[in-house]
């Protein structure tokens, strides 16, 4: 059987490679009856048929995928995009004698829309009916971290790798909090989320197997970007360090909106666009060992990782920057400081997110000039502040910045200093050593750390730190700071 499955899974990574999703929901449907008691490969073949335009026969694969694992979120994510599953679920949670299967798709969708605390509260009723769920247990530790209770989350990880010593998210998790507790012995556990990769992760494409941190020989490393942009730009610097350790040329597959960016910045590194299929220069180059370049913080040495923000890693165009340098001295006197108050993200945004208003006592702090970084800004939001006679700031000159990163990273490099939330605007100025303060929510990603003003990887960056739920001493301290700028 080993034989048979290795033969479908080659198959089904050719036809994805082409972007021929018929053919891949082929190859799944045959992997599905070889293992049907699998959720992988239904969730596999759901996401080929609804990649296929075949809303129809993705719907019974991903019911499949949901009646042997009832929390995977993605079959729940493309469940929601095919059909009108969600609202049902949410309803009958109400319901005293709601199932704990419904309880625990419940509890998903919750949390996915931002309700760390109602997934919380629904998996309490799990767990009081079967307090040895391991996965309940895990589902219950994300959410708690995301409420800022990361004692609570690492007892439910202990519990659950006590049932389970394999599961590789409980693991993971464990060592994400530990990490951002600045303790590095976390490492191992946060590397293990790429030993059981998810069924659509850019790893599965790929044959070479996973780098150790060892030197590699017969071919390049290749390295490619996961999560957000601003995760890519982070973990980018930590790509000359990947390629030093393997002894290798690096091939890097990144987002499009930074090849231009990262081309220019990574010497020796090749950098390629990620597509579907992935870019020919790939198969090309023969790579020998593949990771993402958010697994480097557990592969690569503690000291190599804490060490990387020495300089600027990333350069911007220069005569992109000069442009923005003399379009930003049209508008006013220096210092010529950007702004970003609101994040986009469905699932942060509401503890991320700060109103415009709020910000008045920071943006009359300096005598200088604003320019808003912030992508899609709310005009009537803009509108209101202005008509209260608080401050605002000019409205971005570019025609984009959301897609074109390259220009936004030009007018962050132009700036005297940048204040914003966690993001792309951040992670950009850290990137390209402009002074910048960051106004950081209570429960950030592991890589902005629990405590402390600075992180290793952006030595230019100021981080102040939410205390419980309000911004008020936050923003005093950035109106403080900003009027010696």
């Amino acid at each position: 059987m080993s034989e048979e499955l290795d033969s479908l899974n080659q198959a089904a990574r050719a036809a994805i490679a082409a972007s021929d999703w018929n053919a891949a929901g082929d190859a799944f449907a045959a992997i599905a009856g070889v293992v049907p008691e699998n959720s992988r490969p239904w969730y596999s073949l759901g996401l080929a048929r609804s990649r296929s335009g075949d809303a129809a026969r993705a719907v019974p694969a991903l019911r499949r995928c949901l009646a042997l694992h009832p929390v995977h979120a993605g079959a729940w994510g493309l469940m929601g995009a095919v059909s009108e599953y969600h609202a049902g679920y949410l309803r009958s949670a109400i319901l005293p004698d709601a199932s704990t299967g419904t309880l625990k798709v419940a509890a998903a969708l919750r949390q996915e829309a931002g309700d760390a605390r109602g997934a919380v509260a629904l998996l309490d009723r799990v767990l009081a009916k079967e307090p040895d769920d391991a996965e309940c247990l895990v589902n219950r530790a994300m959410a708690s971290i995301e409420l800022g209770r990361k004692s609570v989350a690492l007892d439910d990880l202990d519990r659950a790798l006590r049932l389970e010593p394999s599961d590789t998210r409980a693991r993971w998790s464990r060592g994400w909090i530990r990490l951002g507790r600045r303790d590095w012995s976390g490492a191992d556990d946060y590397a293990a989320r790429w030993l059981d990769p998810e069924p659509d992760s850019r790893q599965r494409l790929f044959d070479p197997p996973l780098w150790t941190g060892a030197p590699v020989s017969g071919g390049p490393l290749l390295l490619w970007g996961q999560f957000g942009v601003g995760d890519e730009v982070l973990f980018a610097t930590l790509v000359a360090e990947a390629g030093r350790r393997a002894n290798a040329p690096v091939v890097l597959e990144a987002d499009p909106r930074l090849v231009g960016l990262f081309g220019r910045s990574l010497t020796g590194v090749t950098v390629v666009p990620r597509a579907d299929p992935a870019d020919g220069r790939i198969a090309e180059a023969a790579p020998v060992a593949q990771s993402s370049t958010a697994r480097l913080p557990g592969v690569l040495p503690r000291d190599a990782v804490l060490a990387t923000g020495s300089a600027a890693s990333l350069v911007a165009d220069p005569a992109r920057v000069a442009h923005w340098r003399e379009r930003f001295a049209a508008l006013g006197p220096a210092p010529h400081i950007g702004v970003a108050w609101r994040s986009g993200n469905r699932r942060t945004a509401s503890r991320k997110s700060i109103a415009l208003a709020a910000l008045a006592p920071v943006l009359r702090a300096s005598p200088g000039t604003w320019i808003s970084l912030q992508y899609d800004p709310d005009p009537e939001e803009t509108a209101e502040v202005a008509a209260s006679r608080r401050p605002v700031p000019f409205d971005n000159p570019a025609a984009d910045i959301r897609d074109n990163l390259d220009e936004l990273a030009a007018q962050i490099a132009a700036l005297d200093a940048v204040v914003t939330i966690s993001g792309i605007n951040a992670h950009l100025a850290g990137a390209l050593g402009v002074p910048g303060l960051v106004l950081m929510q209570r429960d950030p990603l592991w890589f902005w750390f629990e405590d402390g003003e600075t992180v290793p990887w952006y030595p230019s960056l100021t981080v102040l730190r939410q205390r419980g739920t309000a911004w008020d001493a936050v923003i005093a301290e950035t109106a403080r700071r900003i009027a010696t700028l």
